[in-house]
């Protein structure tokens, strides 16, 4: 045994031949617990990818639907809005057609009372020259009958005040003052 020890003890030491396996397993479990390490983390961030494209696609799809509804809903207030424009132009034209209506009314309206106030100023003046002959027949023939009948109450019977009365019995309109009609 003592030559074994010598054999052993004389020299470098040689690594052993159960040694360099060992030493190879050892790094191959090391490597296989990186892997499956690696495996661990590549799967989590797999499941996170998945889950988070499963949620972006979610998302996606809601921010879809709303821009469709809010598309939607911008075509209804375009609508909305051409109409209200066109109805104000509408009635803005109507509001112009009815001032101009109107403006052309009050200078009808200013035109026929001018008529009306020459008219009736043609009519007073018409009246008096009425009153005026009818006054001018009466005394003329109340002088004519005065002579012949011999009696002056004939005569203030038939006064101009009396033909007055009589033209309002009939309806028409006296314009003078109760002086004008006896003063002549």
């Amino acid at each position: 045994m003592a030559s074994k020890k010598a054999a052993r003890s004389s020299g470098p030491r040689q690594p052993s031949a159960a040694s360099a396996p060992a030493r190879q397993l050892k790094q191959l479990r090391a490597t296989v617990q990186e892997l499956r390490a690696k495996l661990v983390k590549a799967a989590e961030k797999s499941r996170l990818d998945s889950r988070l494209l499963t949620e972006a696609k979610r998302a996606q799809e809601q921010v879809s639907r709303q821009m469709n509804a809010l598309r939607e809903q911008g075509r209804k207030l375009a609508g909305e809005l051409k109409k209200a424009l066109t109805e104000g132009d509408r009635r803005q034209k109507a509001r112009e057609q009815a001032l101009t209506k109107i403006a052309e009314l009050k200078a009808e309206l200013a035109r026929k009372g001018e008529d009306l106030k020459r008219k009736s100023h043609e009519l007073a003046e018409l009246a008096r020259e009425s009153a005026h002959r009818a006054r001018t027949i009466l005394q003329g023939e109340a002088a004519e009958s005065a002579p012949a009948a011999g009696t002056p109450a004939t005569a203030e019977a038939k006064s101009p005040s009396s033909v007055e009365a009589a033209s309002t019995a009939e309806g028409a309109p006296s314009t003078e003052t109760p002086s004008e009609g006896r003063g002549i």
